[in-house]
Protein backbone atom coordinates (compact mmCIF):
# COMPACT_ATOMS: atom_id res chain seq x y z
CA UNK A 1 0.00 0.00 0.00
CA UNK A 2 1.72 3.23 -0.78
CA UNK A 3 1.72 6.21 1.37
CA UNK A 4 1.83 6.64 5.10
CA UNK A 5 -1.17 5.97 6.06
CA UNK A 6 -0.38 6.58 9.38
CA UNK A 7 -3.63 6.86 10.96
CA UNK A 8 -5.77 3.97 10.87
CA UNK A 9 -9.71 3.90 11.64
CA UNK A 10 -11.97 0.86 12.10
CA UNK A 11 -15.73 0.41 12.19
CA UNK A 12 -19.22 -0.32 10.45
CA UNK A 13 -19.45 1.61 6.89
CA UNK A 14 -23.19 2.05 6.49
CA UNK A 15 -24.30 4.58 4.06
CA UNK A 16 -26.73 6.54 5.35
CA UNK A 17 -30.40 7.13 3.79
CA UNK A 18 -31.47 10.44 4.94
CA UNK A 19 -34.28 12.87 5.90
CA UNK A 20 -36.28 15.88 7.17
CA UNK A 21 -38.70 13.64 9.15
CA UNK A 22 -41.60 14.26 11.30
CA UNK A 23 -42.29 13.76 15.32
CA UNK A 24 -45.01 11.18 13.98
CA UNK A 25 -42.33 8.83 12.00
CA UNK A 26 -40.29 9.41 15.60
CA UNK A 27 -43.29 8.40 17.30
CA UNK A 28 -44.55 5.51 15.20
CA UNK A 29 -41.18 3.99 15.40
CA UNK A 30 -40.32 4.56 19.40
CA UNK A 31 -37.40 6.87 18.23
CA UNK A 32 -35.85 9.61 20.14
CA UNK A 33 -35.18 13.06 18.61
CA UNK A 34 -30.98 12.80 19.38
CA UNK A 35 -30.29 9.11 19.76
CA UNK A 36 -28.69 5.87 17.85
CA UNK A 37 -30.25 2.76 18.22
CA UNK A 38 -29.73 -0.35 15.96
CA UNK A 39 -32.64 -1.88 14.40
CA UNK A 40 -34.45 -4.34 15.49
CA UNK A 41 -37.50 -6.15 13.66
CA UNK A 42 -40.18 -3.49 14.59
CA UNK A 43 -37.79 -0.88 12.07
CA UNK A 44 -37.79 -3.08 9.23
CA UNK A 45 -40.64 -1.00 7.27
CA UNK A 46 -38.88 2.30 8.25
CA UNK A 47 -36.46 2.40 5.68
CA UNK A 48 -38.71 1.86 3.05
CA UNK A 49 -41.32 4.40 4.38
CA UNK A 50 -39.05 7.37 4.41
CA UNK A 51 -37.75 6.78 0.93
CA UNK A 52 -41.39 6.70 0.19
CA UNK A 53 -42.40 9.66 2.07
CA UNK A 54 -39.54 12.27 2.27
CA UNK A 55 -37.16 13.50 -0.26
CA UNK A 56 -33.98 11.57 0.97
CA UNK A 57 -30.63 11.70 0.65
CA UNK A 58 -27.71 9.29 0.25
CA UNK A 59 -24.84 9.72 2.48
CA UNK A 60 -21.50 7.58 2.78
CA UNK A 61 -21.44 7.53 6.39
CA UNK A 62 -20.75 5.43 9.90
CA UNK A 63 -19.42 7.10 12.15
CA UNK A 64 -15.60 6.45 11.88
CA UNK A 65 -15.67 6.63 8.63
CA UNK A 66 -16.67 10.03 8.71
CA UNK A 67 -13.98 11.06 11.40
CA UNK A 68 -11.60 9.49 9.05
CA UNK A 69 -12.83 11.77 5.86
CA UNK A 70 -12.40 14.55 8.52
CA UNK A 71 -8.75 13.70 10.01
CA UNK A 72 -7.78 13.29 6.32
CA UNK A 73 -9.23 17.18 5.57
CA UNK A 74 -6.48 17.95 7.29
CA UNK A 75 -3.76 15.43 6.85
CA UNK A 76 -1.20 15.39 4.04
CA UNK A 77 -2.16 13.20 1.24
CA UNK A 78 -2.35 9.37 1.77
CA UNK A 79 -2.30 10.00 5.72
CA UNK A 80 -5.63 7.64 6.51
CA UNK A 81 -7.01 4.61 5.99
CA UNK A 82 -10.58 3.00 6.86
CA UNK A 83 -11.20 -0.96 7.50
CA UNK A 84 -14.64 -2.11 7.70
CA UNK A 85 -16.59 -5.07 6.27
CA UNK A 86 -19.13 -4.48 3.05
CA UNK A 87 -20.93 -6.51 0.42
CA UNK A 88 -20.19 -6.21 -3.31
CA UNK A 89 -23.09 -3.84 -4.35
CA UNK A 90 -23.92 -0.33 -5.54
CA UNK A 91 -23.83 0.90 -2.00
CA UNK A 92 -20.41 -0.31 -0.99
CA UNK A 93 -19.35 1.40 -4.49
CA UNK A 94 -21.07 4.74 -3.33
CA UNK A 95 -19.02 4.90 0.13
CA UNK A 96 -15.84 3.81 -2.07
CA UNK A 97 -16.34 6.40 -4.66
CA UNK A 98 -17.52 9.10 -1.28
CA UNK A 99 -14.05 7.98 0.79
CA UNK A 100 -11.89 8.57 -2.46
CA UNK A 101 -13.00 12.05 -3.56
CA UNK A 102 -12.11 12.90 0.27
CA UNK A 103 -8.70 11.26 -0.53
CA UNK A 104 -9.61 8.45 2.42
CA UNK A 105 -8.12 5.17 1.37
CA UNK A 106 -10.53 2.23 2.22
CA UNK A 107 -9.67 -1.37 2.81
CA UNK A 108 -12.88 -3.37 3.08
CA UNK A 109 -13.73 -6.98 3.87
CA UNK A 110 -16.40 -7.74 1.15
CA UNK A 111 -18.61 -10.28 2.56
CA UNK A 112 -21.52 -12.33 0.55
CA UNK A 113 -23.82 -13.09 3.84
CA UNK A 114 -25.84 -9.92 4.19
CA UNK A 115 -26.28 -6.28 2.06
CA UNK A 116 -23.83 -3.36 2.75
CA UNK A 117 -25.22 -1.91 6.00
CA UNK A 118 -27.12 1.14 5.89
CA UNK A 119 -28.76 3.78 8.05
CA UNK A 120 -31.99 5.84 8.67
CA UNK A 121 -30.96 9.53 9.74
CA UNK A 122 -34.01 11.03 10.57
CA UNK A 123 -33.71 14.43 11.26
CA UNK A 124 -36.19 17.07 13.26
CA UNK A 125 -34.55 20.60 13.73
CA UNK A 126 -31.06 20.29 14.87
CA UNK A 127 -31.72 16.73 16.04
CA UNK A 128 -30.90 13.37 14.37
CA UNK A 129 -32.12 9.98 15.46
CA UNK A 130 -29.78 7.78 13.99
CA UNK A 131 -31.00 3.78 13.22
CA UNK A 132 -28.26 1.52 12.04
CA UNK A 133 -29.09 -1.75 9.75
CA UNK A 134 -25.45 -3.34 10.23
CA UNK A 135 -26.01 -6.29 7.79
CA UNK A 136 -22.76 -6.76 6.16
CA UNK A 137 -20.87 -4.29 8.41
CA UNK A 138 -21.66 -7.27 11.47
CA UNK A 139 -19.41 -9.42 9.32
CA UNK A 140 -15.74 -8.25 9.77
CA UNK A 141 -13.74 -11.16 10.75
CA UNK A 142 -11.01 -10.88 13.08
CA UNK A 143 -8.99 -13.46 11.00
CA UNK A 144 -9.66 -10.94 7.89
CA UNK A 145 -7.38 -8.15 10.20
CA UNK A 146 -5.11 -11.01 11.29
CA UNK A 147 -4.05 -11.80 7.32
CA UNK A 148 -0.59 -10.64 7.01
CA UNK A 149 -1.02 -7.91 4.73
CA UNK A 150 -3.87 -6.40 6.82
CA UNK A 151 -2.26 -6.72 9.84
CA UNK A 152 0.75 -4.92 8.73
CA UNK A 153 -1.64 -1.82 7.97
CA UNK A 154 -2.11 -2.09 11.60
CA UNK A 155 1.76 -2.11 12.22
CA UNK A 156 2.54 0.44 10.08
CA UNK A 157 -0.73 2.92 11.79
CA UNK A 158 0.70 4.81 14.70
CA UNK A 159 -2.90 6.23 15.73
CA UNK A 160 -5.55 4.64 16.20
CA UNK A 161 -9.49 5.65 15.80
CA UNK A 162 -12.53 3.12 16.65
CA UNK A 163 -15.88 4.19 17.35
CA UNK A 164 -17.64 1.78 19.83
CA UNK A 165 -20.50 0.77 17.37
CA UNK A 166 -18.05 -1.81 16.40
CA UNK A 167 -18.07 -3.87 19.68
CA UNK A 168 -21.88 -4.88 18.92
CA UNK A 169 -20.65 -8.13 17.38
CA UNK A 170 -17.76 -10.40 17.76
CA UNK A 171 -15.39 -10.10 15.32
CA UNK A 172 -15.82 -5.91 15.69
CA UNK A 173 -14.54 -6.79 19.71
CA UNK A 174 -12.06 -8.84 18.66
CA UNK A 175 -10.78 -6.55 16.21
CA UNK A 176 -10.86 -3.68 18.50
CA UNK A 177 -9.44 -5.32 21.71
CA UNK A 178 -6.77 -6.45 19.40
CA UNK A 179 -5.92 -3.20 17.79
CA UNK A 180 -5.67 -1.77 21.29
CA UNK A 181 -3.49 -3.89 22.91
CA UNK A 182 -1.46 -3.60 20.00
CA UNK A 183 -1.31 0.54 20.43
CA UNK A 184 -1.04 0.31 24.02
CA UNK A 185 1.76 -2.47 23.91
CA UNK A 186 3.71 -0.30 21.41
CA UNK A 187 2.76 2.77 22.61
CA UNK A 188 0.80 3.89 20.18
CA UNK A 189 -2.22 6.54 20.18
CA UNK A 190 -5.58 4.71 20.19
CA UNK A 191 -8.82 6.93 19.82
CA UNK A 192 -12.27 5.40 21.22
CA UNK A 193 -15.47 7.10 20.74
CA UNK A 194 -18.45 6.41 23.03
CA UNK A 195 -20.17 6.41 20.41
CA UNK A 196 -24.39 5.92 21.60
CA UNK A 197 -26.00 5.46 24.87
CA UNK A 198 -26.55 2.25 24.48
CA UNK A 199 -22.95 1.15 24.37
CA UNK A 200 -23.03 1.39 28.39
CA UNK A 201 -26.08 -0.07 28.79
CA UNK A 202 -25.85 -3.06 26.99
CA UNK A 203 -22.37 -3.66 25.80
CA UNK A 204 -19.98 -1.81 29.11
CA UNK A 205 -18.22 -4.51 29.62
CA UNK A 206 -16.85 -4.52 26.23
CA UNK A 207 -16.46 -1.40 26.69
CA UNK A 208 -14.26 -1.10 29.09
CA UNK A 209 -11.73 -3.58 27.77
CA UNK A 210 -11.21 -1.25 25.11
CA UNK A 211 -11.17 1.76 27.11
CA UNK A 212 -8.33 0.57 29.36
CA UNK A 213 -6.05 0.99 26.14
CA UNK A 214 -7.97 4.14 24.85
CA UNK A 215 -5.26 6.97 25.37
CA UNK A 216 -7.95 9.55 23.52
CA UNK A 217 -11.45 9.26 24.65
CA UNK A 218 -14.43 10.98 22.79
CA UNK A 219 -17.82 11.37 23.38
CA UNK A 220 -20.95 13.33 23.71
CA UNK A 221 -22.63 14.58 27.30
CA UNK A 222 -25.62 12.33 26.54
CA UNK A 223 -22.99 9.38 26.24
CA UNK A 224 -21.09 10.80 29.29
CA UNK A 225 -23.82 10.94 31.56
CA UNK A 226 -25.47 7.50 30.57
CA UNK A 227 -21.91 5.69 31.28
CA UNK A 228 -22.10 7.69 34.49
CA UNK A 229 -25.19 6.42 35.89
CA UNK A 230 -24.15 2.63 34.37
CA UNK A 231 -21.09 2.91 36.62
CA UNK A 232 -22.85 4.12 39.68
CA UNK A 233 -21.06 7.32 39.86
CA UNK A 234 -23.80 9.32 41.07
CA UNK A 235 -22.95 12.37 39.10
CA UNK A 236 -24.75 14.09 35.47
CA UNK A 237 -22.11 16.91 36.01
CA UNK A 238 -20.26 16.45 32.63
CA UNK A 239 -16.66 17.63 34.35
CA UNK A 240 -16.44 15.38 37.00
CA UNK A 241 -17.30 12.55 34.33
CA UNK A 242 -14.59 13.69 32.20
CA UNK A 243 -12.47 13.25 35.23
CA UNK A 244 -13.62 9.86 35.98
CA UNK A 245 -13.18 8.63 32.34
CA UNK A 246 -9.44 10.00 32.21
CA UNK A 247 -9.08 7.65 35.87
CA UNK A 248 -10.37 4.65 34.72
CA UNK A 249 -7.34 1.64 34.69
CA UNK A 250 -5.28 1.96 31.82
CA UNK A 251 -3.21 -0.16 29.94
CA UNK A 252 -0.18 1.73 29.69
CA UNK A 253 1.91 4.50 31.45
CA UNK A 254 0.38 7.70 28.88
CA UNK A 255 -2.47 9.24 30.78
CA UNK A 256 -5.58 9.66 29.00
CA UNK A 257 -7.16 12.64 27.66
CA UNK A 258 -11.13 12.66 27.56
CA UNK A 259 -13.09 14.67 25.22
CA UNK A 260 -16.60 15.59 25.79
CA UNK A 261 -18.96 17.58 22.96
CA UNK A 262 -21.87 19.56 23.62
CA UNK A 263 -23.07 20.47 20.68
CA UNK A 264 -23.23 24.51 20.66
CA UNK A 265 -21.87 24.66 24.40
CA UNK A 266 -18.63 24.27 25.88
CA UNK A 267 -16.01 21.58 24.86
CA UNK A 268 -14.88 19.65 27.89
CA UNK A 269 -11.25 17.81 28.48
CA UNK A 270 -9.84 16.01 30.91
CA UNK A 271 -6.34 14.88 31.28
CA UNK A 272 -5.86 13.48 34.61
CA UNK A 273 -7.48 15.79 37.30
CA UNK A 274 -7.04 18.79 34.96
CA UNK A 275 -10.49 19.90 33.26
CA UNK A 276 -10.53 22.47 30.92
CA UNK A 277 -13.35 24.05 28.94
CA UNK A 278 -13.61 25.66 25.34
CA UNK A 279 -16.35 27.22 24.17
CA UNK A 280 -17.57 26.98 20.37
CA UNK A 281 -17.56 28.97 18.17
CA UNK A 282 -20.67 29.75 17.03
CA UNK A 283 -22.32 28.73 13.41
CA UNK A 284 -24.95 31.47 12.09
CA UNK A 285 -28.01 29.61 12.34
CA UNK A 286 -28.55 30.59 8.77
CA UNK A 287 -25.73 29.09 7.17
CA UNK A 288 -26.46 25.77 9.31
CA UNK A 289 -27.74 23.22 6.70
CA UNK A 290 -27.36 19.81 8.53
CA UNK A 291 -25.96 19.08 11.98
CA UNK A 292 -25.96 15.56 11.32
CA UNK A 293 -22.15 14.05 11.90
CA UNK A 294 -21.11 17.11 13.41
CA UNK A 295 -19.53 15.14 16.47
CA UNK A 296 -17.53 12.88 13.54
CA UNK A 297 -16.15 15.58 11.98
CA UNK A 298 -15.15 17.41 15.57
CA UNK A 299 -13.30 14.11 16.15
CA UNK A 300 -11.96 14.07 12.72
CA UNK A 301 -10.61 17.78 13.29
CA UNK A 302 -9.22 16.87 16.37
CA UNK A 303 -7.34 13.30 15.12
CA UNK A 304 -6.30 15.28 12.09
CA UNK A 305 -4.33 17.41 13.67
CA UNK A 306 -3.24 15.00 16.58
CA UNK A 307 -2.29 12.67 14.24
CA UNK A 308 0.54 15.05 13.03
CA UNK A 309 2.19 14.63 16.25
CA UNK A 310 0.40 17.95 17.53
CA UNK A 311 -0.53 16.69 20.82
CA UNK A 312 -2.27 19.44 22.19
CA UNK A 313 -5.53 19.63 23.41
CA UNK A 314 -6.58 23.15 22.90
CA UNK A 315 -5.47 23.10 19.35
CA UNK A 316 -6.96 19.78 18.68
CA UNK A 317 -10.02 21.07 19.98
CA UNK A 318 -9.93 24.24 17.82
CA UNK A 319 -9.21 22.02 14.27
CA UNK A 320 -12.01 19.55 15.57
CA UNK A 321 -14.37 23.06 16.32
CA UNK A 322 -12.99 24.28 12.72
CA UNK A 323 -13.92 20.90 10.66
CA UNK A 324 -17.02 20.52 12.54
CA UNK A 325 -18.44 23.98 11.31
CA UNK A 326 -17.47 23.05 7.94
CA UNK A 327 -20.10 19.94 8.11
CA UNK A 328 -23.06 21.53 9.42
CA UNK A 329 -22.86 23.77 6.28
CA UNK A 330 -23.20 20.70 3.74
CA UNK A 331 -26.14 17.89 3.54
CA UNK A 332 -24.65 14.94 5.73
CA UNK A 333 -21.25 14.06 6.72
CA UNK A 334 -19.63 15.84 4.38
CA UNK A 335 -16.83 18.63 3.15
CA UNK A 336 -16.14 20.52 0.79
CA UNK A 337 -14.78 19.42 -2.23
CA UNK A 338 -11.00 19.71 -3.10
CA UNK A 339 -11.14 22.85 -5.31
CA UNK A 340 -14.00 24.70 -3.18
CA UNK A 341 -11.90 24.47 0.13
CA UNK A 342 -10.91 27.55 2.05
CA UNK A 343 -7.70 27.80 3.53
CA UNK A 344 -7.11 25.64 6.47
CA UNK A 345 -6.55 28.05 9.45
CA UNK A 346 -3.12 27.49 11.86
CA UNK A 347 -4.51 25.80 14.52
Amino acid sequence: MPGNYELLAMENPLLDIQCNATEEILNKYNLKANNAILADDSHKPLYDEIVEKFNVVYVAGGAAQNTARGAQYLLPPNSTVYMGCVSDDKYANAMKEAAAADGLRTHYQVTDEAPTGTCGVLITGHDRSLVANLAAAEKFKLDFLKKPENWAIVENAKYYYFGSFFLTHDGGYASALAVSEHAAENNKVFGLNLSAPFLSQFFKDRLDAVVKNADLLFGNEDEARTYSTAAGWGTDDVKEIAKKLAALPKGNARPRTVVITQGSDETVVAVGDAVSVFPVTKVEEQDIVDTNGAGDAFCGGFMGLYAQGIEDAPRCVAAGHYIASLCIKQVGPTFPKVGEREAIPNF
